[in-house]
């Protein structure tokens, strides 16, 4: 019982000591930005939501101070985020939005997919299992749901941003977080057009497939993600979009 004790006073410590960091400030203010800002979706979570979600994704940030392998965990961690964002985003993706978007001028995320959610949401999890808790569910109710999940995820990609610093794993003349989520989405845009046999928008058959070795690229770790996936079309004599 009193080593259990000590060992929750340690915990506490460290965590208090962590939060006072550079890094630790920095996260609690992009926090208190996302979540107690102007930002609707998140303001709109119960007190106990909030906190949930951002206590576990400190945990997250926390353990990574005694990982052997950091590095590796946190990519994994920002390549899931950012995959699991996309699958949410074109979802809900309207054309008003797109064009206030950095990807506001590729022709190969339709912002149109919205338009087939009572369909898609056959083809994910969260929305499949929405609707089977609570029957029929409008249109506006998936789309909302999409926004909602993905608020939640630009908290935790934005804040494994801040963290990218800490590993020096920002390029400045080239960086490859942006291209890294646009061709997830251009990915996941065409992964539910297969599934619901819309037409693919992408002029080459395995365009699909080399915009999702992207993952791969930034999970094995690659010092440059962006010009190790550019490197790997050009040695295959491909040309994608």
């Amino acid at each position: 019982m009193f080593s259990e004790l000590i060992n929750k006073f340690k915990e506490r410590k460290a965590i208090n000591e962590w939060r006072s960091s550079p890094l630790g400030i920095a996260l609690e203010n992009h926090s208190r930005e996302y979540f107690y800002g102007e930002n609707e979706l998140l303001g709109g979570f119960s007190e106990e939501g909030k906190q949930n979600i951002i206590g576990d994704f400190y945990q997250k940030i926390i353990a990574l101070s005694t990982d052997e392998n950091a590095f590796l965990t946190y990519r994994e961690q920002l390549a899931t985020y950012v995959c699991e964002y996309a699958s949410f985003q074109v979802l809900c993706l309207k054309e008003d939005e797109k064009k206030d978007s950095f990807y506001s001028d590729c022709p190969y995320i339709s912002a149109e997919l919205y338009k087939h959610t009572q369909i898609l949401s056959e083809h994910n999890d969260l929305l499949k299992e929405h609707k089977w808790k609570n029957g029929e569910v409008s249109d506006e109710e998936f789309i909302a749901l999409c926004n909602a999940r993905c608020a939640v995820l630009l908290y935790c990609i934005n804040g494994l941003n801040i963290v990218r610093i800490e590993f020096k794993d920002v390029i400045e003349e080239k960086d490859w977080l942006r291209p890294f989520i646009k061709s997830m989405l251009i990915w996941e845009e065409d992964t539910y057009r297969q599934k619901i046999s819309l037409p693919s928008l992408l002029p080459n058959d395995l365009d699909g497939l080399w915009h999702s070795t992207f993952m791969n690229i930034v999970v094995n770790g690659a010092a440059n993600p962006y010009y190790e996936w550019e490197k790997a079309q050009e040695e295959n004599d491909d040309d994608i979009v």
